[in-house]
C-alpha cells in the first residue's frame, strides 16, 4: 500500500521519463559538444602553438569550453521547455481533470515533476562531466577540479531556473503564454527600469545614458548572470596564466537559495490554482488587475516616448514635446489597457462601467507620473551635488577637462545651473554641441547630464553665454597643453616629431625634426597655447555653423610628435575601471599613480593654422620651410588635388 505521506511518484516519473526523452536527449547532445568535445579540439587547437606552456594551453583549453556551456541563457532556456514538458497537463482542461482525479495530491505532483524536470537536465550533465574527466586524462590535462567547478556551477544554476519556472507555471493556463511570462520575470526589474528612464530622458532636460540599476538588477537573474557570471583566466604577477577563476559564482549561491523559495511559493499557488482556469491567460484571479495595469503602462509610457521621439522632436519647443509625450502615453496605455482585458475575458465586450473607471484611475496615474517629472517633483533634472559631496567632475565640450579643487567643482557646479535656467534657449538654437557634466562622488556614484548648448562665433561673441563660459576654461593654457600632450606634459621628453608637406605634384613627405628643431618646435607650440593663437583650432564649438570656412585657414601640414613620460602619460579621455574604479580619476586625486596603469610613450597629433605666428616664424628660421616646402591650407590642398571641383565649388584657383 502506497505511503499517504509520499512526495513521490514513481509511476509518473517514469511516465515522464519515458513521454519526454527527447528533450534530456537534445540537452545531452548540447552540453557533450559544448564541453567534452570542444575541450578535445580546443586542446588539439592550442597544441599547434609554441608559443604556450603546457598549463596555459590546459587554461585555455578548459575555460573556452566551459564558458559554451554554462551559457545562463541556454541553460535558462531549456529548464522553461522542462518545466512546460511536466506541467503540460496543467494546460488543457481535460488532461488537468483527468490528472487530479488520480489518487495523487497536489504536493505529490508538483515535487514528481520538479524531480523529473532536474533529472531531465542533471542527468546529462553528470554525463557529460564524466565523460569530460575521461577525455582530461586522453588529453593529458591535470586541471580536472575545474570541471568539477562547472558541474557545480550549473547545478546550482538550474536549479533556480527549474525552481523560478516552476512558480511561474502556475500564474497561467496557457501553454504558449508560459515562454512570454517566464521572459518577463527574468526581465521585469531592468525593462521597467529601462522604460521608466526612456521616459526621464524624453521629459528631463539634460538626462541621457542615465539608466544604471547596478547591483539591484539582481532581481533581473538572466540579465544579471550574464552579465556578472565569468570564466576567466587568472594571471600572476608576472601576467603568466596560473589558473582559472569563476567570477561571480557566489551569485549562484544566492539564486540557489532563492530557488528554494520559489518552490516553496510555487507549492502554495499550486494549491490555491482552480482547476477551472486551464485555458485561461492567468489563473491567479489577483494578478489579473496587475496584468492589465502592467500591458497599459508599457504601452503607454512605450508608445508615448516612439511618438515624442518621431514626432516630437521635429519640434524645438520642449512643451510642445512634452505635450505629445503625455497625449501618446495616454492614448496607447488605453489601447494596452482594454487589450489586456480581451486578453483575461476572451471577449471583445469589455467597455463596461467597472473597466473604463479602472482605466480612469490608470489615466490619472499616468498623467500624474509625467507631470511630476515635467514640474521635476521627483528632483531628476534638477538635481546637482553640493561640492563637497563631489570628489572629480569632468566638463566636456571640445574636449574633456577634470576638475579636482573645490572652487573649480563650484564653477561647474554654477555652470550648469545656468545652463538649467536657460532651457528653452538651449533646446530652440539653431548651432547646438553636446555639453556632457559628470560628477564622480565621494561615495563612488556617478551623476551624468548631457545638454544640448549654443554654440558658435555668434554664441560665443555673448560673454555670458554657455559656450562662452566653456570655451574661456578650455583656453586655459595649462589644460589645453593637458589635451594636447597628456596631464603630465611639463614633464614630457619629446624624443622625435615631423610635419607634412605637400608639392605641386601633390607628393606628400615628412620631414623629420632633428632633437634640435623638435625642442624648438615644441617652445613655439607652448608660445602658440599662452598667446591664445590655439584657439581657433583646438576648439570646434566656435566654428559650428560655418563648415564652409571652418578650414580656410587652417593648415594641412600638421605636427606629429612622439614623446616619453616616466611617470606614466594619463588622458583626461582615457577612462577605464580596474576593480571598479575609475584609474584615471583615481590618478587625479592622487589614489593611484599612472605608471602602473598608463603607457610610458604617446604621441600627439596638433593641428595649427595662420594665427600659430610662433610656430610659423619657428619653422622659417629653422630653414623647414623654403620655396619647395610650404604650408599649405586645406582649401589649397582640395585646390591641388581636385581642381576642377574646388573652382566649381568654392572658387579658389588651382595653385602651382
Amino acid at each position: 500500500m502506497k505511503s499517504k505521506t509520499s512526495c513521490f511518484n514513481k509511476t509518473i516519473f517514469k511516465k515522464n521519463m519515458t513521454h519526454f526523452w527527447p528533450l534530456w536527449a537534445l540537452y545531452s547532445c548540447y552540453l557533450i559538444v559544448s564541453l567534452p568535445v570542444g575541450l578535445w579540439f580546443n586542446m588539439r587547437y592550442y597544441l599547434q602553438d609554441d608559443s604556450y606552456s603546457q598549463l596555459q594551453r590546459q587554461v585555455y583549453a578548459i575555460s573556452g569550453a566551459m564558458r559554451a556551456a554554462m551559457n545562463p541563457v541556454i541553460t535558462f532556456a531549456f529548464a522553461a521547455v522542462m518545466i512546460m514538458a511536466v506541467f503540460s497537463y496543467l494546460y488543457s482542461a481535460k488532461n488537468t481533470n483527468m490528472i487530479h482525479s488520480l489518487p495523487v495530491d497536489r504536493r505529490e505532483l508538483l515535487v514528481t515533476n520538479i524531480i523529473s524536470a532536474f533529472a531531465f537536465m542533471i542527468v546529462p550533465q553528470i554525463l557529460t562531466f564524466i565523460i569530460t574527466v575521461f577525455v582530461c586524462i586522453g588529453a593529458h590535462i591535470t586541471n580536472i577540479q575545474y570541471i568539477l567547478y562547472w558541474f557545480g556551477a550549473e547545478a546550482a544554476m538550474t536549479f533556480f531556473a527549474l525552481a523560478l519556472g516552476a512558480f511561474v507555471a502556475m500564474f497561467t493556463g496557457q501553454l504558449l503564454a508560459f515562454p512570454v511570462y517566464y521572459v518577463a520575470v527574468n526581465y521585469l526589474y531592468v525593462g521597467c527600469w529601462y522604460l521608466i528612464n526612456m521616459v526621464i530622458e524624453s521629459v528631463c532636460f539634460g538626462v541621457s545614458n542615465n539608466w544604471n540599476p547596478g547591483k539591484s538588477c539582481i532581481l533581473s537573474p538572466i540579465y544579471y548572470l550574464t552579465n556578472n557570471l565569468r570564466i576567466q583566466s587568472v594571471e600572476n604577477s608576472e601576467y603568466v596564466t596560473v589558473g582559472i577563476e569563476f567570477k561571480g559564482a557566489y551569485l549562484l549561491g544566492i539564486y540557489a537559495v532563492a530557488g528554494v523559495v520559489f518552490l516553496i511559493a510555487a507549492y502554495q499557488l499550486y494549491k490555491w490554482r482552480k482547476l477551472e482556469t486551464a485555458g485561461d491567460l492567468i489563473s491567479m484571479r489577483g494578478i489579473k488587475p496587475v496584468f492589465r495595469w502592467g500591458v497599459a503602462v508599457c504601452a503607454g509610457l512605450l508608445g508615448g516616448t516612439a511618438v515624442a521621439d518621431t514626432i516630437g522632436n521635429s519640434f524645438s519647443s520642449a512643451k510642445v514635446h512634452f505635450w505629445i509625450l503625455a497625449a501618446g502615453t495616454l492614448i496607447f496605455g488605453a489601447i494596452g489597457f482594454f487589450v489586456a482585458e480581451m486578453l483575461i475575458e476572451k471577449n471583445f465586450r469589455v467597455f463596461h462601467k467597472k473597466r473604463v473607471g479602472e482605466w480612469a484611475v490608470l489615466t490619472v496615474v499616468l498623467a500624474a507620473f509625467l507631470g511630476a517629472l515635467k514640474l521635476d517633483l521627483f528632483r531628476i533634472e534638477g538635481k546637482i551635488p553640493d561640492v563637497s559631496e563631489v570628489k572629480v567632475v569632468s566638463l566636456n565640450l571640445d574636449y574633456k577637462l577634470c576638475y579636482t579643487e573645490p572652487d573649480d567643482i563650484q564653477k561647474i557646479i554654477d555652470l550648469q545651473k545656468e545652463i538649467l535656467a536657460q532651457k528653452e534657449e538651449c533646446l530652440s538654437a539653431e548651432n547646438q554641441y553636446y555639453l556632457s557634466i559628470t560628477y564622480t562622488l565621494k561615495d563612488g556614484k556617478k551623476l551624468r547630464r548631457s545638454y544640448t548648448v549654443p554654440v558658435g562665433q555668434d554664441a560665443a561673441a555673448d560673454k555670458d553665454s554657455i559656450v562662452a563660459k566653456v570655451t574661456a576654461l578650455e583656453s586655459d593654457p595649462d589644460k589645453m597643453m593637458q589635451n594636447m600632450f597628456g596631464n603630465y606634459y611639463k614633464t614630457n621628453e619629446y624624443y622625435a616629431g615631423s610635419i607634412s608637406f605637400v608639392d605641386e605634384n601633390g607628393r606628400t613627405e615628412d620631414y623629420r625634426f632633428t632633437q634640435e628643431e623638435l625642442d624648438a618646435v615644441m617652445e613655439a607650440v607652448q608660445k602658440d597655447v599662452e598667446a591664445g593663437n590655439m584657439t581657433d583650432y583646438q576648439l570646434y564649438s566656435l566654428r559650428a555653423g560655418d563648415e564652409d570656412n571652418s578650414y580656410r585657414d587652417r593648415y594641412f601640414n600638421n605636427l606629429d610628435i612622439s614623446f616619453y613620460n616616466p611617470d606614466g602619460i594619463i588622458w583626461n579621455y582615457s577612462s577605464y575601471s580596474v576593480d571598479g574604479v575609475d584609474v584615471t580619476e583615481a590618478v587625479l586625486t592622487g589614489e593611484k599613480t599612472a605608471e602602473a596603469y598608463f603607457p610610458n610613450s604617446d604621441s600627439a597629433y596638433v593641428e595649427f593654422g595662420s594665427k600659430c605666428t610662433n610656430i610659423i616664424e619657428t619653422l622659417k628660421k629653422l630653414g623647414i620651410l623654403n620655396s619647395e616646402r610650404k604650408l599649405m591650407t586645406y582649401d589649397e590642398y582640395d585646390a591641388l588635388m581636385n581642381p576642377v571641383t574646388a573652382v566649381r565649388e568654392k572658387g579658389i584657383p588651382h595653385i602651382s
